[in-house]
């Protein structure tokens, strides 16, 4: 059977109409100049005469010439990617407000590095695993990892494979091996609880971060240390900085019977959860219960009453890690180095 005709406008173009993505010779050829000369004029044009530089862009213009930029990171063994790993379930990722902020300054201060950001959550150790030999493949150039838990697998692949890696947070057990920035967690804690103490407040419970996380133990050791001897295990509860938990913790520690006129939670995020749990038992903020959170997020100035919180400088600490991070991919930095930002009270009317 014969193969059918095509109508005018359909099938493939003939090859006359296509034409091939000029190259850098072609450039050349044109602007009557070596391959060498256009490759310096397209890398900022040192050593490159005036009159020659003009004549290289007529010849960009003309031939609609763009850098095939996976080209270049190939030939300079860069891929031009960079990954932010969170350890976090999926859920928890989508419903923190905080992950947002570094997503966007991230993207902001990578841009002008000729990099864009991969995120990726890690939330188990299947996953992590996978994770791990896409990392080291060579698939990125750093990596930016936050909420590193204690002894997690993923931070010994990281360190064996030399990639360049800053962590947001006190690495537990891996302090020494990594570039990291963080804030001072426990006198932040210790700071906004020894403001309810010196308010009146006499009884003051908690609701924790993951103890097995810097950021949960070194709050939860800021908040010991402010209470001293009157210190009591039965007015902690811990939970895994989801609003859920902010929620079951404080249900625990209402129903263990203990009385307690303050509450310090992990997280304004924790925080909004607690506050719900309050209000279905009948207690009253600041009234019956003062409730303080920690990260200064948008969550404290949606929280009814508005949070006193810890500002904690997210955005600061995502230009302080890619600083850091692009010393480390350009060789500038070969040690790890270690950067502690301060915090500051921000008092609303929860507490």
């Amino acid at each position: 059977m014969p193969a059918p005709k095509l109508r005018q406008g359909e099938g493939v173009a003939p090859a006359s109409s296509r034409r091939a993505r000029p190259t850098i010779d072609d450039v050349a050829r044109l602007a009557g100049v070596s391959r060498g000369t256009v490759s310096r004029a397209l890398n900022g044009g040192r050593n490159v005469r005036p009159a020659v530089l003009a004549s290289v862009n007529d010849a960009i213009a003309a031939l609609d010439y763009t850098v095939n930029q996976a080209a270049r990171n190939l030939a300079r063994g860069r891929t031009g990617s960079v990954a932010f790993v969170i350890s976090e379930r999926q859920e928890h990722l989508f419903e923190d407000p905080n992950w947002g902020v570094f997503v966007k300054t991230f993207s902001r201060e990578l841009r002008p590095l000729g990099r864009h950001l991969l995120v990726t959550p890690a939330q188990d150790t299947s996953e992590e695993q996978l994770l791990g030999d896409y990392l080291t493949a060579g698939h990125v150039d750093g990596v930016l990892l936050a909420l590193p838990y204690d002894d997690e697998p993923l931070l010994s692949r990281l360190v064996a494979s030399r990639l360049p890696t800053v962590v947001l947070g006190r690495p537990l057990g891996w302090e020494a091996a990594f570039s990291w920035v963080m804030i001072d967690e426990e006198q932040s804690a210790f700071d906004i609880v020894t403001h309810l103490v010196r308010s009146g407040r006499k009884r003051i419970a908690t609701v924790t971060g993951p103890p097995d996380t810097s950021s949960g133990q070194g709050r939860l050791d800021g908040y010991a240390r402010a209470l001293g001897s009157s210190f009591d295990p039965v007015l902690v509860a811990h939970g895994d900085w989801s609003m859920q938990s902010g929620r079951l913790g404080t249900e625990q520690l209402l129903e263990r019977g203990v009385e307690f006129d303050a509450l310090f939670v992990g997280s304004d995020h924790m925080a909004i959860g607690a506050l719900q749990a309050l209000r279905d038992a009948g207690r009253s903020v600041p009234a019956d219960v003062a409730v303080a959170g920690f990260d200064d997020s948008v969550a404290a100035l949606m929280a009814d009453p508005p949070l006193t919180t810890v500002h904690n400088p997210f955005e600061e600490t995502a230009v302080e890690a890619i600083r850091i991070l692009d010393d480390l991919m350009a060789g500038r930095q070969r040690s790890p180095h270690h950067v502690v930002l301060g915090t500051e009270l921000v008092l609303r009317e929860s507490a």
